[in-house]
């Protein structure tokens, strides 16, 4: 989200039992139950955690989560990877409505397509079927982490690029959905 005040993040989310946490801590923990809500960098506050995965219903989870944030902070995005699973996905709200949202898992195949496709979905390349693909496969096209990454580094901050930038010295909050 662009915001600076991770509380205010962590009250739009709905969290409950906070308690502050380094980011190694805050990481950590959020990959086993809960999310972690990162101080600001450049204007953005993350929140990270597998409660923000749901039960892999994304068509329910992602439009009201979005829609609920961007209509708090102005502009919110949501991205989730998962190489080993094959779920990936990415959206955007903007002033209390779902500009895009798109989901695939590798069981399920698209899951979530809500809005038209952005101009930075084309630009990356997002939904060309590849002409290598001779498969009977209706899509031959599907994003990866790679690409999740990317969409989030031109919608937001990439989180794999952090260190770059440096962490900001103070605590972050961990919390439960």
């Amino acid at each position: 989200m662009q915001a600076s005040d991770p509380e205010a993040v962590a009250a739009a989310l709905g969290l409950r039992t906070l308690m502050p946490a380094n980011w190694r801590a805050g990481l950590e923990a959020a990959q086993d139950e809960g999310v972690f809500v990162t101080p600001a960098i450049a204007g953005v506050v993350l929140a990270v955690g597998v409660d923000l995965r749901g039960n892999g219903d994304y068509a329910s989870l992602v439009p009201p989560l979005l829609a609920r944030l961007s209509e708090t902070f102005g502009r919110a995005a949501w991205f989730s990877t998962h190489d080993g699973v094959e779920h990936h996905g990415w959206g955007l709200g903007e002033r209390g409505a779902v500009a895009r949202a798109y989901a695939y898992t590798e069981q399920d195949g698209t899951v979530l397509n809500q809005g038209e496709i952005t101009d930075t979905e084309h630009l990356l390349g997002c939904f060309v079927d590849d002409p290598r693909d001779q498969s009977d496969d209706t899509e031959k096209w599907w994003p990866d982490e790679r690409l999740v990454l990317r969409m989030a580094g031109e919608w937001a901050i990439d989180p794999s690029r952090i260190g770059e930038r440096g962490l900001p010295a103070s605590a972050g909050l961990l919390g439960r959905l």
